[in-house]
């Protein structure tokens, strides 16, 4: 029962081959990622509630989390028409995240990305959030996410400083 959270985490790698092999914006593409979805948030909750957490779940977590957002963002990006402003948004808020891995390096001795609440409910949006590609609400949607993944970041910074 102990590993279950880990074999979650790492289907979830495995699911991304699928993945990349069917056309995006189609029904096997949304069932595969909802499926790798819902392992996301099931791995991390069974792990906590069963009390088997460990290093290597939380790095193996980071890992499959790391390699789904790359492949489901190479198979959306062709759909995804954001205005630039979006854009500058997006690399302002990849720009705070790597000051934050490089401060945490410089103070922790590692690179540490925080699971706060802001953290998971970006998550969650934009989890939810690129199931709206391709309709007309999807732009108010991405600024609302990207407004609240703004403060995850800036907030993930004020707590390894403050830490």
């Amino acid at each position: 029962m102990k590993r279950i959270p880990n074999i979650l985490s790492a289907s979830r790698i495995a699911l991304c081959l699928p993945l990349l092999l069917v056309d995006a914006m189609t029904l096997p593409f949304w069932v595969l990622y909802l499926i790798a979805g819902l392992t996301d948030m099931l791995d991390g909750f069974l792990a906590r509630r069963w009390n088997v957490e460990s290093r290597f779940g939380a790095r193996l977590d980071s890992v499959a989390d790391f390699v789904f957002v790359l492949v489901v963002g190479y198979k959306l990006f062709p759909y995804l028409k954001l205005p630039t402003a979006l854009w500058m948004m997006i690399g302002l808020i990849a720009l705070v995240k790597i000051v934050n891995a490089i401060c945490s390096y410089v103070v922790k001795h590692r690179i540490q990305f925080l699971h706060t609440k802001a953290n998971k409910l970006t998550g969650f949006l934009l989890f939810i959030g690129v199931m709206t590609i391709g309709q007309t609400y999807f732009i108010p949607v991405a600024w609302v996410i990207a407004c609240i993944a703004l403060f995850a970041a800036i907030q993930e910074g004020y707590y390894i400083r403050s830490k």
